[in-house]
């Protein structure tokens, strides 16, 4: 019987994957064997079975790593959706660390023009994102004064940018160590901001998520949510704020006020999540 839908792979394809499969069943780590992972990668960047045969050459031929970082560069650059680049430069990197006198050659800088390129191509690309979340913790970058400096220029150029936000708070708040004064500092960009842009859900999740970290009672927060969610005015800016008052309603054990804040959200200002503020809904009252 034939095959229903024969994909139509090119003779370079079949060629190139064909010689790859050869290497890999007999675990041959020459240059040709390099140069084969190259060419099948550049014809299929998401191959992750070439990325880790080609991690297991460079290891066995004694490869330049801070030249296989150049090359991993060129890739992305061509390939900036791709995952398993990253995962791949990851492990490069940590292979330059176990060796003493390469570690003293690495310089955490280097990485930065990478970054910028890639972030300059799509500020929002998430692959570039957990890379860069997992160098600041690989490196305890945590404090830098650029990182943060990196991250506020990208939030003040769109405030939307959600990976930029929550990059920064992985910086300020992950270790749960912040200073007072640097929530107290958060608290107030995060309030100037909300005032420019009442409906924007990150800046709602940035303020929470700092509230939440701290184990502070969201109550601090009704005076600032009434601005925004006039329920008595019918005055509602903000479909966040109207949620976060129904959060602290829960808090405050106030059962019939945060179902009217769900069902103004069901039936009005969030319909589009019904199914959601139902659920809460019914979960509250099934708790009292």
């Amino acid at each position: 019987m034939s095959e229903p839908c024969q994909i139509m792979y090119s003779e370079e394809y079949l060629s190139t994957m064909s010689s790859l499969k050869q290497y890999l069943e007999t675990k041959t780590y020459t240059e040709e064997a390099l140069q084969v992972t190259e060419e099948a990668l550049s014809l299929l960047a998401s191959h992750y079975t070439a990325w880790c045969f080609r991690l297991d050459i460079i290891k066995h031929l004694g490869k330049d790593l801070f030249e296989e970082l150049n090359w991993c560069e060129e890739v992305a650059i061509a390939n900036e959706k791709n995952y398993q680049i990253w995962n791949y430069r990851q492990r490069v990197i940590e292979l330059i660390l176990e060796d003493p006198a390469l570690a003293a050659q690495f310089q955490v800088r280097r990485e930065l023009p990478i970054f910028q390129m890639m972030i300059s191509m799509d500020e929002k690309n998430h692959h570039v994102w957990l890379y860069r979340n997992w160098f600041v913790k690989r490196f305890e970058l945590y404090d830098d004064a650029g990182e943060l400096e990196f991250v506020n220029k990208l939030i003040d150029k769109d405030a939307r940018n959600n990976s930029a936000w929550t990059h920064k708070f992985f910086l300020l708040f992950s270790r749960n160590d912040a200073a007072e004064n640097i929530v107290a500092q958060e608290l107030d960009f995060c309030r100037e901001k909300i005032a420019l842009c009442p409906q924007n859900p990150s800046l709602w999740n940035y303020l929470l998520g700092i509230y939440a970290s701290q184990e502070r009672l969201l109550v601090e927060l009704k005076d600032f949510c009434g601005q925004y969610a006039n329920i008595n005015d019918e005055e509602i800016k903000s479909s966040f704020a109207l949620e976060t008052l129904a959060k602290i309603a829960v808090e405050q054990n106030d059962v019939l006020l945060a179902c009217r804040y769900y069902d103004l959200l069901l039936q009005k200002y969030d319909p589009i999540r019904a199914s959601y503020w139902n659920y809460l809904s019914k979960k509250i009252l099934l708790n009292t």
